[in-house]
Parts: structure tokens; sequence; C-alpha cells
């Protein structure tokens, strides 16, 4: 599993680690019925409070990403049927940030489009 972590972000830490995780479930890196690291585990590899990392964990099982189960930790639950859908909302989500950022930025859509289309001005 590959998660990482930046500090620079204004997303907060914790969306950061569900995130992280649903893109690792979307795409395949992370199977139905994979085991999670254990809170302690994914706090002291990512260098966070256990506290945050048990927040994500309790937001990944109430979006229905995974269930915890007594004694033997988290596990991965894809969303049967759902995972094409929530792929492209989530590829929309990171589109529409991008745009903004780059709006907020000064870019015109002229100038998008040419980097979307990998020309140079």
């Amino acid at each position: 599993m590959n998660l990482t972590i930046d500090a620079k972000s204004p997303l907060p830490v914790y969306q950061q680690v569900i995130q992280s995780i649903k893109l690792e479930i979307l795409s395949g890196g992370l199977r139905d019925g994979d085991p999670l690291p254990s809170i302690r585990e994914l706090a002291k590899l990512l260098k966070l409070n256990p506290n945050t990392v048990a927040k994500a964990y309790y937001a990944l099982e109430q979006e229905g990403f995974s269930e915890g189960r007594s004694g033997s930790g988290s596990r991965v639950k894809a969303p049967p049927g759902r995972q094409d859908g929530l792929r492209r909302a989530m590829l929309e989500s990171e589109w529409r940030a991008f745009l903004e950022k780059a709006v907020r930025l000064g870019f015109s859509l002229e100038d998008i489009q040419q980097l979307a289309e990998g020309r140079k001005k």
C-alpha cells in the first residue's frame, strides 16, 4: 500500500488518508477482504497521531469502504458494482480542484486546453 501525506496540502490529514486508501481500493491496489494496517501501524508509518488514523478508518467504514472486525482489525470492503461511478466521481473532484486552482493562478481556458493536449504556448 502506497500512502503519502502532503503536509503542505490544504486538505486535512485524515482526509488525505481517506483519499489515499480509496484510491488504492478503486485502482485495484487493495482488494475486497484485504487487511488494512492496524491504526497504530499506519500512524507510525505516516508519522501521525493514532486518533487521526482512527478518524479516517471510521469515515471509511461509514462510507462502506472498509469494515472493522473485532480482534482482527479492519478489512477492505470494495463497493460492489459502484467502483466505476466512484472512480469517475473521484476523478471529477480532482479535475474540478485542478481547474479552480488554474483559474485562480490566472490561466485561461485556452492555456488549460493546451496543457491537457501537451502543447506549449
